[in-house]
């Protein structure tokens, strides 16, 4: 009975560890820098002096801010359509545990099309496919339209996690920009810095990163 339930035990870790790695694998595809490879401070380093990222803004931390960085990728675009500009942010947030904050990263990326009719069907063509991707390693999922926000004549925004927790490890959107008569379709990534790695705001990191 004993030999049952460690085997038990062995199979449930070695499903948890192949859900993390398949969301690695989901999100590094979307990023130019892969957050999840190599050390943290590599991760950092290699994502703020890529020649590919131009117009840059560099604010380091400070006793009253965090980390803050920005830019634009001429070059590079993840998804399927040209696009007209696709912007970088990579910047230090918190989160509140009650008795403890803990410091966590919003990496994300959006990028700019032409508002037109065949732009829009294949954003949300897009769209689907990477939250039909991402469904399939996280599962708790909330869809919230963007429809009339802040100028916005049409859009969606969606968040993916395995958890409770207020900070999702996922968030995707697309939306219409009517002053700009554009689009833009966007990828946050949530992540923790423990060990000097990089790793999703997960369950079970994030339990981990408390103690």
């Amino acid at each position: 009975m004993r030999y049952f339930f460690y085997l038990i035990i062995f199979l449930l870790a070695g499903k948890i560890l192949s859900a993390q790695q398949n969301f690695v694998d989901v999100v590094a595809k979307y990023y130019r820098v892969n957050p999840f490879a190599g050390s943290f401070s590599a991760f950092v380093k290699a994502l703020t002096t890529d020649p590919e990222l131009l117009n840059k803004t560099i604010l380091h931390k400070t006793d009253s801010t965090g980390y803050y960085a920005k830019g634009e990728y001429k070059v590079f675009n993840p998804f399927s359509m040209q696009a007209n500009k696709v912007d970088m942010l990579f910047y230090e947030r918190e989160m509140d545990f009650g008795d403890k904050m803990l410091s966590y990263y919003s990496y994300q990326l959006t990028v700019y099309f032409p508002n037109t009719e065949a732009y829009r069907k294949a954003v949300k063509k897009d769209y689907t496919k990477l939250s039909r991707l991402l469904q399939r390693v996280l599962p708790l999922v909330d869809i919230e339209s963007l429809k009339g926000f802040r100028n916005i004549s049409d859009g969606e925004t969606t968040t993916f996690s395995d958890s409770y927790f207020a900070v999702k490890p996922v968030i995707i959107s697309w939306q219409t920009l009517d002053k700009s008569n554009q689009l833009a379709l966007s990828v946050v990534t949530n992540l923790i810095h423990m060990y000097n790695r990089a790793y999703p705001v997960s369950k079970d990191y994030l339990l981990e990163a408390i103690k």
